[in-house]
């Protein structure tokens, strides 16, 4: 801790903070005691032991009296990159010191880039600016209409618990996942009367309605987004779909309605909105905004690494204007190619700017809310889930290259629970005599009551033992211990048996 005045160091501390203590160390305390002088305390975030995520530079701190400043400005010894090829970039200490943004990374990489007013101005094609202003044109225009009709629908539907929605996005690409969340949630008896999907295309809002679920198609603004499924994490579908899941949360806190934000590739144990709305527990109650632990420690996510695809907002003015601010954003986004980048570094600015409280549920201190990590790197929370000792509200398969793995890796879970003829074909066909897809007309034919098991790869987690299936990695770390003994004694009550 360091004190701008005298008057602000502990009254018991005064010599000791000064010139040490009897040794000559600095001093220590308790946090209550070095803080009791203290009218205001800034707080600054440093990578230091297991927090130190990006390659280790020679830091050195420089603290310049000045009229206060909340932001940290980075120099860097790198030559300008205006006049440097991007491959002679690297940091290098025969460089001076310059100004660059705060998330450049020593290999001369700026994680943000500003997006670009023209891809080629003479050509007449736009960048991701002008872009942005078209889209936020469409949105501007048809802001009230959507709002007045999602508040008639959520109203005839009832689709309120708790004054909370769970809202969700999915176009085709995707739609198995979202069948599988709801046929989850059915087969456990969970209350989704209150989730409300925001389909991007008419095939995913015939698959919604089919499944019970409450659906607005929101055309004008989302109708013209791909319908293909993401190949892997910022590809040109997955960017796409990034305005989808900006503008559901938008509609919704602006109508007053708490929020619960998730990923279709998602699936309930228990009711998470028990978790947020539990009253008793008053540690979360004063938090504006609640997400899910990423798990990742790469620079453009820290120091919040907050999961931008499972997160409860309260329809308050702080949260309200934070995904406000998101929306508006919109260019940086779709440079970036996802908003979690975009929605972190908000985060903290309106922390910083408005106080807006904001809570990262730790990835190793808490069981809540698993997910991608977990699934590929921190098994005993995944032994602790498949044995029903685990704590876990919902597995969240982020981390997860594509589709085709997310459905591999759930079925082999048991938590897959959709039939086969509901996957990649026409919802339409289904529907028994051709006729029109009705409100949950295609639960039956779609969800099976008891999840639909089988293996695929020996190295990643499993309800049971997938001794027989391939490795997906070249690391080939089985899940379950061939030699642990309760499979030694089956491997010897087989081989009795045939001898």
């Amino acid at each position: 801790i360091l004190y701008n005045s005298e008057q602000a160091i502990p009254n018991s501390l005064q010599h000791d903070a000064s010139h040490g203590d009897e040794h000559g160390h600095i001093a220590k305390t308790s946090v209550s005691t070095a803080l009791s002088n203290c009218d205001a305390m800034n707080v600054i975030f440093l990578p230091l032991g297991h927090t130190q995520t990006r390659p280790p530079m020679n830091d050195c701190y420089t603290i310049v009296g000045d009229y206060e400043d909340y932001h940290i400005n980075r120099w860097f010894r790198m030559p300008n990159f205006d006049t440097t090829d991007k491959k002679e970039r690297e940091l290098k200490h025969s460089h001076p010191l310059r100004h660059f943004g705060r998330v450049t990374l020593p290999k001369g990489i700026a994680e943000f880039d500003i997006p670009e007013l023209w891809k080629n101005q003479k050509r007449g094609q736009k960048g991701f600016v002008l872009d942005h202003f078209e889209a936020m044109r469409t949105f501007l225009e048809n802001f009230d209409t959507v709002q007045k009709e999602l508040k008639e629908l959520i109203t005839k539907r009832n689709a309120v618990r708790n004054n909370t929605v769970v809202v969700m996005t999915v176009n085709i690409g995707q739609s198995e996942l979202l069948a599988n969340f709801v046929c989850a949630a059915r087969s456990r008896g969970l209350d989704i009367s209150n989730v409300v999907v925001f389909p991007t295309d008419i095939e995913s809002k015939t698959l919604a309605e089919g499944l019970g679920v409450t659906t607005y198609f929101d055309e004008k603004n989302l109708g013209a987004l791909p319908k293909g499924e993401a190949k892997m994490y910022g590809d040109p579908i997955f960017a796409s779909m990034m305005q989808a899941k900006i503008l559901c949360v938008v509609y919704m806190i602006n109508l007053g309605y708490d929020v619960l934000f998730q990923d279709v590739d998602i699936v309930w144990f228990k009711d998470p909105l028990s978790f947020f709305h539990d009253k008793s527990n008053t540690a979360i109650q004063n938090f504006d905004i609640m997400f899910q632990h990423d798990g990742s420690g790469q620079m453009r996510y820290n120091p919040l690494s907050a999961n931008s695809g499972f997160y409860y907002v309260r329809a308050n003015k702080k949260a309200q204007y934070v995904f406000t601010s998101l929306l508006y954003d919109g260019a940086f986004v779709r440079k970036c190619k996802s908003h979690q980048q975009v929605l972190v570094q908000i985060l903290l600015e309106h922390s910083s700017f408005f106080g807006t409280k904001v809570k990262v549920f730790d990835k190793v201190e808490t069981d809540m809310f698993p997910g991608g990590f977990h699934y590929h790197q921190d098994w005993d929370v995944m032994h602790d889930i498949v044995s029903g000792k685990s704590n876990a509200y919902i597995l969240h398969m982020s981390w997860t290259e594509n589709k085709d793995n997310k459905l591999k890796f759930l079925r082999q879970m048991g938590e897959w629970y959709v039939q086969d003829q509901c996957i990649g074909h026409d919802y339409l066909e289904l529907v028994e005599g051709g006729g029109q897809v009705t409100d949950g007309s295609l639960i039956n034919q779609c969800c099976s009551a008891e999840p639909i098991f089988s293996c695929h790869f020996r190295d990643k987690p499993s309800k049971e033992p997938c001794f027989n299936s391939p490795c997906i990695d070249k690391r080939c770390r089985q899940f379950w211990n061939p030699m642990a003994p309760e499979f030694v004694a089956e491997l010897k009550a087989k081989r009795k048996a045939l001898n």
